[in-house]
């Protein structure tokens, strides 16, 4: 499932040559809070330098800028190496989440000798991982394995939507919920827990679209999924979604819209969290003003699932010129940030 127009679009943005980066050290690592094992508690993360998505080597998705950190140059000892400097910066961080720029299950993208150093390694030094993948690499022959080391894994899949013509179109994912379903039943099937990831607001999507669209595809990842998380569109370079954005034709969306969507689909029996990359930022999910006590509330109701606070909050607030944008960007095929598209009209004039 593959739109060819979307794709070339996405390509011709893409740098043409991985930058030179030292190849023995992750492209970053850091704590925060998470709840993997039912309650809030320090997690460390880290993002493996790998050669990259094998569908960043094919097409690539509209929104994600992993392919910037990827390195052409990355051996498997240099991926043990990697491994060695997260194990010597867990601390006491018994909870660890896995990223690379494409898939940690990808046995091209992440060697398997690699990925049994990196098991062997982290045996006894953490209680819970989570791993990300592509549904085409969860299979019995490929994972079912890696609960032999000891170590409860959750699984985390980007479905990004429940509809397939969103994929395609706004996207360009080259997956479909029949393949995340097929994965993530081989998964819950061979004793690993589901994280489901989705994109809230994609290209091509009014506001109220989006948020139609992401309380649909919970409740139709909720009987595959152990919890799902609701990532809000932030902006990456070399991206379609950037291009749009710094021509005005692209709005971030707005933390009314992803309170909305928590409150409506708490209750549904599937943990539904959102940790925001970049909230109240430029390149970030943000109201109009900025309001950090919305953003915190966020966060807190997703690490403790108590949505009370937030609740009252969002109840007490004048919501009335959030709904009549809402119904206004609904009739516009883009959704335009006018801020920039009134800064680019004022800086056409200024020169002409």
């Amino acid at each position: 499932m593959i739109n060819r127009q979307l794709s070339d679009s996405i390509r011709k943005l893409m740098p043409a040559k991985a930058r030179a980066t030292d190849p023995d050290k992750p492209v970053s690592m850091w704590r925060e809070k998470d709840r993997l094992r039912g309650f809030p508690e320090n997690t460390m993360v880290v993002i493996f330098r790998t050669a990259g998505c094998a569908w960043y080597n094919f097409s690539s998705c509209s929104m994600c800028g992993y392919f910037n950190d990827v390195a052409s140059n990355i051996t498997v000892e240099n991926l043990k190496n990697q491994i060695d400097s997260v194990a010597g910066s867990l601390g006491d961080s018994r909870v660890l989440k896995v990223f690379t720029s494409g898939s940690f299950l990808d046995p091209l993208e992440f060697h398997p000798d690699a990925r049994d150093y990196f098991f062997r390694t982290m045996h006894g030094k953490i209680d819970k991982l989570l791993v990300e993948s592509r549904t085409e690499y969860i299979t019995e022959g490929n994972i079912g394995s890696l609960k032999d080391y000891g170590i409860p894994i959750r699984i985390a899949i980007g479905l990004e939507s429940s509809n397939d013509r969103i994929i395609m179109n706004s996207i360009n994912k080259g997956s479909s919920f029949t393949k995340f379903t097929t994965a993530s039943s081989t998964a819950r099937r061979l004793g690993y827990e589901l994280r489901t990831y989705l994109l809230f607001k994609p290209l091509f999507l009014s506001e109220r679209a989006a948020i139609e669209d992401m309380i649909q595809s919970i409740k139709d990842a909720r009987p595959y999924s152990t919890d799902i998380s609701v990532n809000p569109m932030n902006i990456q370079k070399h991206t379609l979604v950037e291009s749009m954005w710094k021509q005005g034709l692209y709005r971030l969306p707005r933390l009314w819209s992803l309170a909305k969507i928590l409150l409506e689909t708490s209750n549904l029996g599937a943990g539904v969290v959102s940790y925001p990359t970049g909230g109240n930022r430029e390149r970030g999910i943000h109201n109009d003003e900025n309001d950090p006590e919305l953003l915190n509330m966020i966060y807190e109701a997703s690490l403790t699932q108590d949505f009370t606070k937030l609740r009252e909050y969002y109840d007490a607030a004048d919501l009335s010129a959030y709904e009549e944008f809402l119904e206004a960007e609904g009739v516009n095929y883009y959704q335009p940030d006018y801020s920039r598209l009134l800064a680019r009209i004022r800086a056409s004039s200024t020169r002409i």
